[in-house]
């Protein structure tokens, strides 16, 4: 491997077998390589040996990327030579710049004052009137886990904790699973798909959800160790998704819904401010 030094090395003897114009184009920069008037400079290379070059052969990496450069600008040459002339490629990148600002300008309207505009009742009204677009496709639910050693003392203890689960409780059953041999997983702010916490227990998805359907807190053991599963909040496949979980997706549709017609007054409003103001002159 070699240093920034090597390059330097590699990056000179590059320039003096280079036979391209007078020093006056260059304005101080050394290069490397040229194609007709396209020119790749020293401290060009250099830099991307710099980002991209850490423990790579700089040998090597000085004559690929030289090469890569070539065959770039050769294949573009070529490229304008064979596009046809009735292609009017300055035209098309002027329509897709005005296009892209147009974008961009849009999207920043709409972050500043759509986004704002929209209330926290009217992200609720949407969702009372269109819970069907937000049913549960699993069941999800709020809980805990926790997977304890049968070696582990005070189960009786644990059990108690995990069927109460108050504040104290919890802030139990967090020490106790430090200090034993233990896991703890905590999602009692978090809807949790059953089949997510089913595949940290030896029950299946079905086994799970049954269980948890009849009673909120769920005891089992199984190689050694005791299983608690607690639900403090379910809902089935089918159900309604808790407007927490989609708040954010409803208040993106009813941007979208509102976009079109936010985006068409400001232009009405722009261009009548306009012809008040004398900016546009109508013959």
């Amino acid at each position: 491997m070699w240093n920034k030094y090597g390059v330097f090395c590699i990056l000179m003897i590059f320039s003096l077998l280079l036979s391209c114009k007078g020093e006056d184009v260059h304005k101080g920069r050394t290069p490397v390589a040229c194609i007709g008037d396209s020119y790749l400079y020293k401290d060009e290379v250099e830099l991307m040996f710099a980002i991209y070059g850490n423990g790579v052969d700089s040998v090597r990496f000085v004559k690929n990327y030289v090469e890569r450069w070539a065959v770039e600008h050769l294949f573009y040459n070529k490229a304008t030579e064979n596009v046809a002339s009735t292609v009017d490629v300055e035209s098309m990148v002027d329509k897709y710049r005005r296009g892209l600002i147009l974008s961009m300008y849009q999207d920043g309207l709409v972050s500043q004052q759509l986004l704002s505009d929209i209330s926290m009742t009217d992200i609720e009204d949407f969702y009372n009137e269109n819970g069907t677009m937000f049913e549960v496709e699993e069941p999800i639910f709020k809980g805990l886990l926790l997977k304890v050693s049968g070696k582990s003392p005070n189960i009786g203890r644990v059990r108690s904790w995990c069927i109460r689960r108050n504040v104290d409780d919890l802030e139990s059953i967090e020490k106790y699973s430090l200090v034993n041999e233990a896991f703890y997983n905590s999602f009692l702010e978090e809807w949790r798909p059953v089949s997510d916490i089913a595949k940290q227990t030896p029950l299946t998805e079905y086994q799970l959800n049954e269980r948890l359907k009849k009673r909120e807190t769920i005891e089992f053991k199984h190689g050694g160790y005791t299983y608690f599963v607690c639900a403090d909040s379910m809902i089935q496949q089918g159900g309604i998704k808790p407007l927490e979980m989609v708040e954010h997706e409803v208040k993106e549709l009813l941007v979208n819904s509102k976009r079109a017609d936010f985006i068409k007054n400001k232009k009405r409003s722009l261009y009548d401010d306009a012809l008040k103001s004398g900016e546009i002159i109508i013959f």
